[in-house]
Order: C-alpha cells, then structure tokens, then sequence
C-alpha cells in the first residue's frame, strides 16, 4: 500500500512537467513556422505574377506576332512586286521609244504608288488604324505645304518641263543665263554641262516663265575672220568654208559670208555646229587651218591701221 501511493505520488509530480515540456514544445517553434508560412506566400504569390506576366507576354506575342509578320510579308511583297512593275514598264516605254525624262518619270510614279499601297496595308495588318494616320497626314501636309512653297513649286515646274518637253536629255539649250548640254533632268532641277565641262545645277522654277532656246544636239560656233580690202572676196570665203568642210566633226553644212565692213578690213563669218565636247577643239583647229591656208595662197590678213595726215600752217 505503501509503494502504491509512493507511484501516484511521483506519476502527480510527473505530469505538469510533461505537460510544460509539451506546451514548451509547442509554443517554441511556433515563431519559426509563421515566418516560414509568410515567406511561402510571398513566394507563392510572385510566382502567380510571373506566371500572369509570362501568360501575357505569350498571348501578345501570339496574338500579335503572326500580325507584324504579316505586315512585313506584305512590305516585301510590295517592294518586289514595285521592282518588277517598274523594270516591266520601263522596257514598254522603251519600246514606244518614250522620252528619257517621261519615262523615268512615269516608272518612279508606278513603283511609289505600289509602295505607298504595301505601306498602308502593313500599317493595318500591325493594328494601326489607316483612317485617323491618313487625316493626319493630310493635315500636316496641308500645313507643311505653306513652309515649303519654293521646294514645291520646284516640283510643280519639273512635272511641267517633262510633260511639255520643250528640251530632252541630250540637247544643247540656253536659258537663265546659262548655256550648256542637258545632263539630266528630274522633278526639282535640271542639270547642265557648259562648254568647259563646269555641271550647272537650275532650280526649274527658274527655268519656267524663261525664253528658253534650244539648238538640238549640236552647238553653234562662231568663227570670224578678217581680210584686207585688197584681197579676192570670192578666194577668201571659198578658203573658209572649204577649211571648215574638210573637219569631220562639224555637223552641219557651214553658213559662211562677209558680216561686215570694218575700219581696217572685211570680216568674214562663219556658224559652225558641231558636238559640246568638240567644241573648243573645232574652234582651235579650224581657225589655225584658215591661217596656215591664208599664208599659203597669199590672202592677207590685215591689222588695224591709221592714216595720219599732217597739216602745214604756212601762215
């Protein structure tokens, strides 16, 4: 009896330390589980962002992707199919034998016109609405139209010159101020060789409004040459023009003739044409050929003389 309340007494002293080891086991770790908790649903809840985010951008790219692709397919298409139209209308012009300038003209029109489609098609197929971007431009072109007058009518008289054609590519012409070979001729300006080989760049609204001649695809040159009065006038012109035919690069038949009645002699005249890169050349030549030919059959070219006339006064 004895030992039985010997065993209950110890088993009473037992138990609130159990139960204190069991309540201290279970308070202490409960601050290490929360922290682990919260940081498991911060985890937890970037992962479900970046899972959003990734989801997004997959759709974006999914969606549009095959769009931009799309855009660029059809701006490749465009410039090929632009490429092909414009070389397929240049050899048809060139066979109707159009006009250089025309038909630059004409095949730069057809490949902007097919491009400028392909370019608003694509802005399409990337989701830009073409309706309000096109009112826009109109209105900036609108404004930008009043800063650009001088650049624009530049452009307005280049379109004039090439369907007036009142020069090609090629020919000789003389106009503000300027004379020389048509090098090339655009939309904004007109670009000319002078005789010693300077290019000369006009703005074509200067050019239209202006007498402009032409003289084709020869220019004009003059020679001028003076004979004593003495001299046989027939011997002296034929000297000239027989000179002047024996050179092969004068293109048409010479024009010769007296121009004048000078103090000490009489001048003879002669319009040679011949090509602009001749020219210096022709004009060389063919006055050193009239000169050896003057000295060889004895017609005189005189130099300016005075007769001086002394008066005596007797008284």
């Amino acid at each position: 009896m004895k030992k039985q309340l010997q065993v209950v007494a110890w088993l009473t002293a037992l138990v609130p330390s159990v139960a204190y080891s069991q309540d201290a086991a279970q308070v202490t770790p409960a601050e290490p589980s929360t922290a682990v908790q919260a940081i498991q649903n911060v985890t937890a809840e970037q992962f479900e962002t970046a899972k959003d985010l990734i989801r997004m951008v997959m759709e974006f790219l999914v969606k549009y992707s095959i769009q931009a692709l799309g855009g660029i397919i059809v701006l490749a298409l465009g410039w090929f199919l632009a490429q092909y139209v414009g070389n397929l209308a240049a050899r048809l012009l060139q066979k109707k034998h159009v006009d250089v300038v025309v038909s630059k003209f004409l095949v730069g029109g057809v490949k902007l016109a097919i491009l400028t489609f392909a370019f608003i098609v694509a802005l399409g197929k990337f989701g830009i609405e073409i309706a309000p971007l096109i009112a826009g431009i109109s209105v900036v072109g609108f404004g930008t139209s009043f800063a650009l007058q001088g650049p624009l009518s530049n452009y307005a008289s280049g379109a004039t010159l090439i369907f007036t054609k009142p020069f090609k590519v090629g020919e000789i012409i003389e106009v503000a101020g300027v004379m020389g070979e048509v090098l090339d001729m655009k939309l904004p300006r007109t670009e000319i060789k002078t005789v010693d080989g300077n290019t000369i760049v006009i703005p074509n609204k200067h050019i239209i409004g202006e007498i402009i001649h032409n003289y084709s695809t020869a220019k004009r040159l003059d020679i001028r040459v003076g004979v004593s009065y003495k001299s046989d006038m027939d011997k002296a012109i034929g000297i000239v023009r027989d000179v002047i035919k024996k050179d092969a690069r004068v293109i048409k038949e010479p024009n010769v003739g007296i121009s004048e009645f000078a103090d000490s002699s009489v001048n003879i005249y002669a319009r040679v044409w011949c090509k602009q890169d001749d020219y210096w050349n022709v004009l060389f030549s063919i006055n050193k050929n009239i000169f050896d030919e003057f000295n060889k059959q004895g017609v005189e070219i005189p130099f300016p003389q005075r007769d001086v006339h002394i008066i005596e006064n007797k008284s």
